[in-house]
């Protein structure tokens, strides 16, 4: 279980690209670490947390990127 500041995160467009750095994963590319999922911002605004990392309980519709990373960390 990741913390929020165990996070990376990088933007592209309207898609946020979630990392656990503090876990190297062999297969990730460097630097980078475990790939949590992503975070899509919507045309309405609200960012929506997907991926295999998006499992706890997070603000739903989330307003901001903060609210959404609520769901990659415990």
């Amino acid at each position: 279980m990741p913390l929020l500041e165990d996070l990376s995160v990088y933007e592209d467009g309207d898609v946020f690209t979630v990392y656990d750095h503090s876990y190297e994963d062999e297969d990730a590319e460097p630097g980078r670490g475990r790939l949590l999922g992503t975070v899509t911002r919507g045309a309405g605004g609200d960012y929506v947390p997907e991926g295999p990392g998006a499992m706890f309980a997070w603000i739903a519709p989330a307003r901001t990127i903060d609210d959404a990373l609520a769901a990659f960390v415990g």
